[in-house]
């Protein structure tokens, strides 16, 4: 096909799109690749339209035959982690989107959707690193910086979030959803300092009451007292050994898990593909931590329980 055929087929296909006759320009598009199957730009207008057309699937075949005609451009794996987004297949859009950041370890629309890939995974951590590099490599791309202080927003770190928000509105001032969103932070903050109580909580004695509780303490035997004391010792052993766990954790788990997530993302390219195995690795231990923290919890409780019982007064 000529160079001049080309162009012309182009401008008609343009033409029927303004005119809103898609079908008629998607049939151009594929007279085109009939004849010239290795043609670009024709894969482009498809998968373009088919985009536009909500056929998700047919648009990823387009770009994937891009992405073999065009092996070291990252545009096409960007498009099909987008496109996998709005499927909701967010492990396929990293997958995706991990090789687009390998060809182009600077590209912010890659690090921008890998952000909704990881908040679509509940991976929360982990998108607001991915949108701080989108924002590190475009730092006007308004849509980042108001995603950011959404991942903030479910995070409960308000603080954040109205700086993120904030940001937004001096990009764009004329950003409704992020002005929406101010209002609503606002609001939410006003109703936690209003429930924030500086000064601690006191024993209200007259509750203690209700309760047939007194402040006094109970006269106990020297048996009871012995007994008293051991099983106190074994809570208190057994609190030490928990608390002595989560710092072990903290040292040699989750902080190098941390540092080594850091690492990955960091590195870009060189290391992001092993990032997946980093994070599974990073929530394991996240868990374990966790547990061992809900143990040492059970146990404070256990110990209040036990010193309420040795305050409580024999109702008999």
């Amino acid at each position: 096909m000529k160079g001049s055929n080309l162009t012309e087929l182009y401008q008609q296909a343009r033409q029927l799109l303004k005119e809103r006759k898609v079908t008629e320009a998607v049939e151009i598009y594929q007279r085109i690749i009939g004849t010239k199957p290795t043609e670009k730009k024709a894969h482009t207008g498809l998968a373009t339209v088919f985009f536009q057309l909500k056929k998700y699937p047919e648009a990823i075949e387009h770009f994937k035959t891009l992405s073999r005609l065009s092996p070291a451009d990252a545009s096409p794996y960007i498009n099909m982690g987008a496109i996998y987004n709005r499927m909701g297949e967010y492990r396929q859009a990293l997958d995706v989107l991990r090789k687009a950041v390998h060809k182009d370890k600077k590209s912010a629309d890659a690090f921008y959707n890998m952000g909704i890939a990881h908040k679509g995974l509940n991976q929360l951590s982990m998108a607001v690193t991915a949108y701080k590099q989108a924002i590190t490599f475009d730092p006007d791309m308004v849509d980042a910086h108001f995603n950011l202080g959404n991942v903030y927003l479910e995070m409960k770190n308000h603080t954040q979030a109205h700086m993120s928000f904030s940001r937004a509105l001096e990009i764009t001032p004329s950003f409704k959803k992020a002005i929406n969103a101010l209002k609503l932070l606002d609001v939410e903050t006003t109703k936690e300092k209003a429930g924030f109580n500086p000064f601690g909580r006191l024993v209200d004695e007259s509750t203690l009451r209700k309760k047939n509780v007194s402040i006094a303490t109970r006269a106990i035997t020297e048996e009871e007292r012995e007994i008293d004391r051991r099983d106190l010792h074994k809570l208190c052993e057994e609190v030490q050994v928990a608390a002595e766990s989560i710092i072990r954790d903290l040292k040699t788990g989750v902080t190098p898990s941390i540092l080594n997530l850091n690492r990955c993302i960091s590195q870009g390219a060189k290391h992001y593909t092993e990032l997946a195995k980093v994070n599974e690795d990073f929530q394991k231990k996240l868990k374990t931590m966790n547990d061992m923290r809900k143990l040492l919890k059970h146990r404070m409780l256990e110990i209040r329980a036990h010193e309420e019982l040795m305050n409580t007064i024999d109702m008999q």
